[in-house]
């Protein structure tokens, strides 16, 4: 009993460290994004900025502002957008389908300088891989708002139910900071919640079995069996661990250029399958959006995108997608 005892308290100080490492990291990022948010909140930059992202928010159905938290997600990472959309939600209403689309198209473009650096690394086009993140972000969220739309789905107010309200109301600045502070206790509990349950699926192997279970996907978008392990590592805990091992068996000449271009294309699309999506539903997204429906996406353009891949000549395919590893 004492030496359980002795495993149980060291695997809780694990999961306590691990948490409280993240959320310093997720704490670097947000505050500085929150204070400038609310800073532009309180003096109307936001709705001058709202102005430029309006042709392009309207085509996936979304209100100007929102436009503010996509370009956070796509310069710097999943949780500034989070923090850019904490900011914005207590003077824009936004309907579940709405805040859906809008963290799906984060989902799939975001952190672009830093993945898309570590992508160009591994052999990638930059152009090529950011372009492919950026459009399929922009298809996807027209095509999901168009679905939503359709069938009427989705449609009540979005509430986070760990986020304060304020009833519509421009906060003001002690009732931000008051606001922010509880926010910010509530989402360590939900980040220590997101580092326990990948632990859990560690131990039961449930990451091995899922792994297994898509494998076989793979070679419907052309990627060879040299290359799927690598793939599903970077589909299922993200870009940077599949881009780094993809760097270093591009440098080792373990793996073929189209195999490179295709592993990471689909990489682009449909990465950190299991803590992103987690993390957006804590949000307030729907597991349609957010996991199932992005993830069918990317299934099925990259079958389409790897027909031509594969067929296109190697002289345009190394000038057009692939400058080498």
């Amino acid at each position: 009993m004492t030496l359980r005892w002795v495993r149980l308290k060291s695997a809780l100080a694990d999961l306590a460290k691990s948490a409280l490492s993240l959320y310093w990291d997720l704490l670097k990022t947000m505050v500085p994004v929150m204070i400038v948010v609310q800073i532009g909140v309180t003096f109307g930059l936001i709705d001058q900025l709202a102005q430029v992202f309006e042709p392009l928010m309207s085509l996936v159905g979304l209100p100007a502002s929102t436009g503010l938290v996509w370009a956070t997600g796509i310069l710097v990472n999943n949780y500034g957008a989070a923090a850019a959309l904490m900011g914005i939600l207590p003077t824009t209403e936004l309907t579940v389908a709405q805040l859906t689309v809008l963290l799906s198209m984060v989902l799939i473009a975001h952190a672009l300088p830093l993945e898309q650096a570590i992508s160009r690394k591994a052999g990638i086009s930059f152009v090529f891989s950011s372009t492919l993140r950026f459009g399929g972000a922009l298809v996807y969220g027209a095509i999901l708002n168009a679905i939503y739309t359709w069938g009427e789905w989705l449609q009540h107010p979005a509430t986070i139910a760990w986020l304060p309200q304020d009833g519509g109301q421009l906060p003001t600045w002690d009732t931000w900071a008051l606001n922010s502070a509880v926010s910010l206790f509530w989402l360590f509990w939900i980040i220590l919640a997101l580092v326990t349950l990948l632990k859990v699926f560690e131990i039961l192997k449930i990451t091995d079995l899922l792994a297994r279970l898509l494998s076989p996907l793979l070679g419907m978008m052309g990627i060879s069996p040299a290359a799927t392990s690598i793939t599903m590592v970077g589909t299922l805990l993200g870009l940077s661990f599949g881009g780094g091992l993809i760097i270093k068996e591009a440098r080792a000449g373990n793996l073929s250029p189209r195999d490179i271009v295709l592993s990471l294309s689909f990489m682009a699309l449909c990465h950190s399958l299991i803590e992103d999506p987690l993390f957006m539903m804590a949000l307030g997204g729907d597991v349609t959006g957010v996991l199932i429906g992005r993830f069918v996406f990317a299934v099925v353009v990259m079958v389409a995108l790897s027909r031509m891949i594969l067929a296109l000549p190697d002289a345009p395919f190394r000038r057009l997608l692939y400058r080498g590893a």
